[in-house]
């Protein structure tokens, strides 16, 4: 008998984080996590597939977990980090042996095609002496800013960007270096004063070996000041051996977004590319770069779709990801011809590996199911659709996992799409998920989620952070929608958010609403509740000064002050962008958004939460938000996170987040 999903289910799932795929597809390697909520500890475990056989064995790698694996070209070996070196074994996990020395870390691997090397990244201190001193100990902060006294805690900053998401950069960068499997032998690739891969913006791996291994290639921003810019440029490094030959090279035609750059020959290279610099939410197209021509081709100019990660299949074609309304679809793109045929349709794929032999593996979920491991067969390509209804295509799946399976007996909706007009028109998408026992007689309060971003969208995929089955469990219809700002439904739409955060936007939410109601009787109107994170929370406070048709809020971390947010979050191009200018060029843009000029008109039982720790959306804003509504005599909760940031990750807080939340909601909304 099926029963309501309860909080501690949400923590006994594995959850799938990473799997490699070997050149001829017959082995793979999956990475999994596991949670134990008794300990509040995340331990990491690894295992071996024979993608033919289906057979899957716990495979340990490290005592303390391995990341970061993948094969050599001759499949015979497997790389991975563990405990901050890189290692290398047999394909099976056996005569493991560690390749690298020395503190600072060593993660993502990527081997040579012969074997002889392997790319990794180190994080090394910028001052030589106390890189030095981190070799046999770790440095205070008196010794990391050389304070004037041993014990004091302080931090220093000269120049920005010396924070970013949750953590301090504590004078710390990105190197790339090259080892020799066999010697151990090391070399830094890049000892400049930059990240080497840049500390954000990037892809899974920014770095990457010619076939011949004559050459490297990586990303840098080399901008002084990084905070403003999302000039992430590829570079393109001649190498004999492990020793760097002559200059690297810039091959970047803009000083927009580069990424994810891979070898598709000896001579050619493709990257993920967008086109307008500061703009980190442009449209993501591949750029081919000739090293024998020196000329740079922009593929996918007018696709309605944006790249999410792509695999090179040989030197004229590509798979790709990119989200596809609210799921991510598989795609092919011929190099020689431009042209693009869509291979999936109505699933949601996170990540996938493609073998020489053509097996292709893939993360799949749903709204109501954890991700898997799954190999994808029998594919019939066909040309790209961007129209209403959206159909399932008709690949078949096979499943090498079953993480999902200790969910048997908990009652999950697989939940429906809703088409809705937003506020000039567009053709919109939501979902929505009904509660366990569900009986269309009777009357259900309504939770509506909005997602963060804006750039962003929520998808039919088993979220950990805003799972909507948990909404649901406690008697509630569950919703969210994708309005201007989401991704994956045209690029129009997604521009349409910037500089009018607070114009189109809330209406598009509001709609949706009442697209819901009008869909669906048995939802009370007069028992609704909204929450957000980011800029879901952002909308929830604009919403809290607008609307009275909700019963109570939930605000994560969002933005309260849109003016002040422009000085004290981390990425200053962001807002930059958002806003149309830094926050003394156009105070009067950053003004009109901002929902904190609204105060007066606050009534609504709200729930603030807030991570200390978070450096996008400060510690500032949930407190001034707080206190507003303590002013205006409205029933408010302050849930604050000392050590979490941006998100709630540490599962004992994760578990005490969703108790706080549901119980906050459903005390207000229940009959």
């Amino acid at each position: 008998m099926s029963r309501a999903m309860a909080l501690e289910d949400l923590f006994k799932i594995e959850r799938l984080s990473d799997f490699c795929l070997s050149s001829d597809g017959c082995h793979a390697w999956l990475v999994t996590k596991r949670i134990n909520l008794d300990e509040n500890k995340t331990s990491v475990h690894t295992y071996v597939l024979d993608c033919c056989s289906g057979d899957l064995r716990a495979c340990s790698l490290h005592e303390k977990g391995a990341s970061g694996i993948c094969f050599s070209e001759d499949g015979q070996h497997i790389f991975y980090a563990a405990d901050g070196q890189i290692y290398t074994a047999n394909s099976d996990g056996t005569s493991s042996r560690c390749i690298t020395h020395g503190r600072g870390g060593a993660s993502t691997p990527h081997p040579s095609r012969d074997g002889r090397y392997v790319l990794f990244v180190r994080t090394l201190y910028e001052d030589p002496e106390v890189q030095k001193k981190s070799e046999t100990t770790t440095p205070t902060l008196a010794d990391i800013y050389r304070l004037q006294h041993p014990k004091a805690n302080a931090r220093i900053a000269d120049g920005l960007m010396y924070r970013h998401w949750d953590s301090w950069t504590e004078n710390k960068r990105n190197h790339l270096f090259i080892a020799d499997v066999q010697t151990g032998e090391m070399r830094d690739l890049t000892p400049e004063a930059h990240d080497v891969p840049p500390i954000a913006l990037g892809s899974n791996r920014d770095y990457d070996f010619s076939p011949d291994g004559k050459n490297v290639v990586y990303v840098m921003n080399p901008d002084a000041m990084t905070a403003c810019s999302t000039n992430q440029s590829i570079y393109i490094q001649a190498m004999r051996g492990i020793e760097p030959v002559g200059e690297p090279e810039c091959v970047s035609t803009t000083h927009a977004n580069d990424t994810h750059p891979r070898f598709l020959s000896a001579t050619k290279l493709a990257y993920c590319a967008m086109l307008e610099p500061g703009y980190e939410a442009d449209a993501v197209r591949i750029k081919v770069y000739d090293m024998e021509t020196r000329q740079t081709k922009l593929y996918l100019e007018h696709f309605e779709r944006s790249v999410d990660s792509f695999v090179p299949v040989s030197e004229t074609r590509l798979m790709f990801l990119a989200e596809d309304f609210a799921h991510v679809s598989l795609y092919e793109l011929d190099l020689t011809k431009d042209h693009v045929l869509q291979l999936t349709r109505g699933r949601t794929y996170l990540s996938f590996a493609v073998s020489g032999s053509g097996r292709i593996l893939a993360r799949l979920e749903a709204l109501n199911a954890p991700a898997e491991c799954v190999s994808l067969e029998d594919i019939t390509p066909f040309e790209p659709t961007f129209s209403w209804p959206e159909e399932v295509s008709g690949e078949r799946v096979r499943y090498y996992t079953h993480f999902g399976q200790c969910l048997e007996s908990v009652s999950l909706d697989r939940g429906q799409s809703l088409t809705f007009r937003g506020a000039d028109g567009t053709m919109m998408e939501g979902w929505y998920v009904l509660p366990p026992d569900f009986d269309p007689s009777q009357k259900y309060p309504l939770i509506l989620l909005i997602h963060g971003g804006p750039q962003g969208a929520f998808q039919d995929s088993f979220h950990y952070r805003w799972n909507v089955e948990m909404f649901a469990s406690r008697g509630a219809v569950a919703a969210f929608c994708n309005p201007r700002g989401s991704t994956g439904y045209g690029h129009q739409i997604t521009r349409d958010i910037s500089c009018r955060w607070s114009d189109a936007c809330p209406d598009d939410i509001m709609r949706f609403v009442d697209a819901v109601l009008e869909r669906c009787p048995f939802v009370d109107p007069d028992r609704m509740a909204a929450a957000g994170a980011s800029f879901g929370g952002f909308m929830i406070n604009w919403l809290m000064g607008h609307t009275d048709r909700f019963k109570a809020f939930v605000s994560h971390d969002g933005i309260f002050n849109t003016e002040m947010s422009g000085y004290i979050t981390d990425e200053l191009w962001f807002n930059e962008h958002e806003f149309g200018g830094r926050p003394y060029e156009c105070p009067e843009a950053y003004l009109r958004h901002s929902p904190h000029r609204f105060v007066k008109n606050f009534r609504t039982p709200t729930l603030v939460i807030q991570g200390e720790q978070d450096f996008r959306c400060f510690i500032s804003e949930g407190v001034a938000l707080f206190t507003a509504l303590q002013y205006m005599g409205v029933e408010s909760r302050l849930l604050y996170f000392p050590t979490e940031g941006h998100w709630v990750t540490n599962p004992a807080n994760a578990f005490v987040w969703y108790s706080e939340v549901l119980d906050w909601l459903m005390r207000h909304i229940s009959a």
